[in-house]
């Protein structure tokens, strides 16, 4: 449930948090905002989920959620320090990616894991995954509430910490699984 919670829960954490991100930190007015989130984010991580569903099929969802998340984690670490507009599009458009792939991996790993209540696994995950989208905003704002503005860059620390713990997961998933 965590690796959902951080892939799709943290997905939908950021398509609501991204926009005020850019425009509050950057000074992007609201229409590019939404557009650079809809565009670099949303529908790339949407397409992402779709293409590595089948690498997952080859690799299997524990590698696939090793690479999916690592990649969050080096997006996250790139946009926590950022102050570059630049480079905050590229951990944007990382963080993404890794995390449509990770949305992927997750399912691949649900049929293994929980092979005789699959239906019952899958409501679950899908439920307390998509609450992250609902629990990881105020933590967030906590960081802009303390910090200020710089707060906004800062904040991302949080998926730096989340990307970690679902590496390790999945690490160990991986050596129980051989």
């Amino acid at each position: 449930m965590l690796l959902y919670f951080t892939s799709f829960g943290g997905f939908l954490a950021l398509t609501t948090w991204l926009p005020s991100f850019l425009g509050s930190y950057y000074g992007v007015a609201q229409k590019a905002a939404g557009m650079i989130t809809a565009l670099g984010f949303s529908i790339l991580a949407s397409l992402a989920r779709a293409f590595f569903g089948m690498i997952t099929d080859k690799i299997g969802g524990e590698n696939g959620s090793i690479i999916a998340f690592s990649i969050v984690f080096v997006g996250s670490l790139m946009l926590t320090p950022s102050t570059n507009f630049y480079l905050s599009l590229v951990g944007i458009v990382l963080v993404g990616l890794g995390m449509g792939f990770a949305s992927a991996a997750v399912f691949k790993l649900v049929p293994k894991y929980e092979s005789e209540v699959v239906g019952g696994a899958s409501g679950w995950i899908g439920g307390l995954g998509a609450f992250g989208g609902f629990a990881i905003p105020p933590l967030l704002g906590i960081f802009v509430d303390k910090i200020g503005k710089e707060g906004y860059h800062y904040g991302f620390v949080i998926y730096v910490i989340l990307a970690s713990i679902c590496i390790l997961i999945s690490l160990m998933l991986s050596k129980t699984s051989k």
